[in-house]
C-alpha cells in the first residue's frame, strides 16, 4: 500500500498562487507591449499644408511625429551641384505653421543611379545633402534636426558606394534608411546598412508592367519574401500605404502614374471600356487627369483595401522581423484618412 503523501506547508501554497499571480500579469504585459505600435506619418509633397483631413487623422493615431519628405537626390548630365551631375530636386519649399509642434524626420530620396556615377566623391556628395538638411531644417522650422531618413533603393552593385556615403553621413546625424522586401530576402547578397535603424517599405511592392497584380500591395507578393522565420539584424519601422493610383500603360508599353484611382468614373464614361475588376481600356481618345490619352491605352485601378492592409501587416508580425513604429504614407487628400484608417490603427 502506498504511504499518504506528507502534506505541503501553507505558506508554501499561498507563495506559488502568488508567484502564478504575478507570472500571469507579468506575461499578459509582455503581450500587451508587444502589439503596441508607435504610428506616424510621411509628407511627400513640396508644399506642407495641413488642412482639417490632416488633423484628424493625426488625432486619430495620437502621433507626435512626421516624416517629411525635404528633397531628392538624382543624376543627370545636364545640372549638377557641382560637376558629378548629381543635384536635388522636388525640394520642400514650405511648411505650414501647425507642423512646428511635430517631431520632424526629414527624408531625403536618393536614385540609386546617383551611385553608379563616375569618380563620385562621397565625402563630398554626404556633405552637400547634410549642409542642404539643415538649411532646409533651420528656414522652415527654426533648428537643425538631428535625426533623418534616408530613401535609396540599392543593390548589390552599389553596396559599396552606398554604403560608405552613409557612414560619412552618420558622422553628422542619426541616420534611419528605408529597406525594400527584395533586400530582406536577399540581406547576404545586397548587404545590411551601416546604420542603427532601417524602415521596411511595405508598398510598391510588385511589377506596375503586370495588369493581373496590384503592384501598390498585395499581401501574397509579401508572402514570397517574408516567412514566418524571416530575421533582420536590424530594428524596423513598417511603412504602409494608404493611396490608391491608376497605372496608365500607353501603346509603346511606357507607364505613367496618376495619383488616385477613380473607379465610379472610368466605369461611366464612354471613353472607357471596363476589361476586368482593375483594367480598363482607352476606346476613343479623351483628356484623363490632366493626361492625353490615345485609344488603346491601358489603364490599370490600383485600389488600397484596409483587409489587403492588415493581411500584409500580418505576415510581417507573425515574422521574426523586430518592427517598433508604424508609418503611413501618406498625408494626402486622396488617401485613406477616414473611419478606415480608424479600423487599420485599431486592428494593428
Amino acid at each position: 500500500m502506498f504511504g499518504l503523501m506528507p502534506k505541503r506547508p501553507m505558506n508554501y501554497t499561498i507563495n506559488n498562487i502568488i508567484l502564478g499571480f504575478f507570472l500571469i500579469l507579468f506575461l499578459l504585459s509582455c503581450d500587451s507591449r508587444s502589439i503596441e505600435k508607435t504610428i506616424s506619418f510621411y509628407h511627400w509633397k513640396s508644399k506642407a499644408v495641413f488642412p482639417e483631413s490632416y488633423n484628424n487623422a493625426i488625432q486619430k493615431s495620437s502621433t507626435n511625429k512626421i516624416y517629411m519628405h525635404f528633397f531628392d537626390v538624382v543624376s543627370a548630365k545636364e545640372s549638377s551641384w557641382e560637376n558629378d551631375g548629381v543635384f536635388p530636386t522636388y525640394v520642400l519649399k514650405s511648411v505650414s505653421s501647425e507642423y512646428q509642434k511635430f517631431d520632424i524626420v526629414p527624408v531625403v530620396y536618393i536614385t540609386n543611379k546617383v551611385f553608379k556615377t563616375n569618380n563620385l566623391d562621397i565625402e563630398n556628395l554626404s556633405e552637400r545633402i547634410g549642409m542642404l538638411i539643415n538649411q532646409i531644417s533651420m528656414k522652415q522650422f527654426g533648428r537643425e534636426i538631428n535625426h533623418i531618413q534616408i530613401d535609396c533603393d540599392w543593390t548589390s552593385s552599389t553596396k559599396f558606394a552606398y554604403f560608405e556615403f552613409l557612414r560619412h553621413l552618420d558622422k553628422s546625424f542619426e541616420i534611419d534608411v528605408t529597406i525594400r522586401l527584395h533586400q530582406i530576402k536577399y540581406q547576404e547578397k545586397t548587404g545590411v546598412p551601416p546604420v542603427s535603424s532601417g524602415t521596411l517599405m511595405l508598398y510598391n511592392v510588385g511589377d506596375l508592367k503586370n495588369q493581373n497584380q496590384n503592384s501598390t500591395l498585395e499581401s501574397e507578393i509579401v508572402e514570397n519574401y517574408i516567412y514566418d522565420y524571416t530575421e533582420y539584424p536590424r530594428p524596423l519601422n513598417l511603412a504602409l500605404p494608404l493611396f490608391s493610383q491608376t497605372v496608365v500603360t500607353n501603346n509603346r508599353n511606357e507607364i505613367k502614374l496618376i495619383n488616385t484611382a477613380e473607379r465610379e468614373m472610368l466605369e461611366n464614361d464612354s471613353h472607357f471600356r471596363k476589361i476586368d475588376n482593375i483594367n480598363f481600356k482607352v476606346v476613343k481618345d479623351t483628356l484623363y487627369r490632366g493626361f492625353f490619352l490615345y485609344e488603346g491605352y491601358n489603364l490599370k485601378l490600383e485600389e488600397i483595401s484596409v483587409d489587403e492592409i492588415l493581411a500584409s501587416y500580418r505576415i510581417i508580425e507573425e515574422s521574426n522581423l523586430n518592427v517598433n513604429e508604424i508609418i503611413f504614407y501618406h498625408l494626402h487628400e486622396d488617401a485613406i484618412l477616414g473611419d478606415e484608417l480608424t479600423r487599420i490603427i485599431d486592428d494593428l
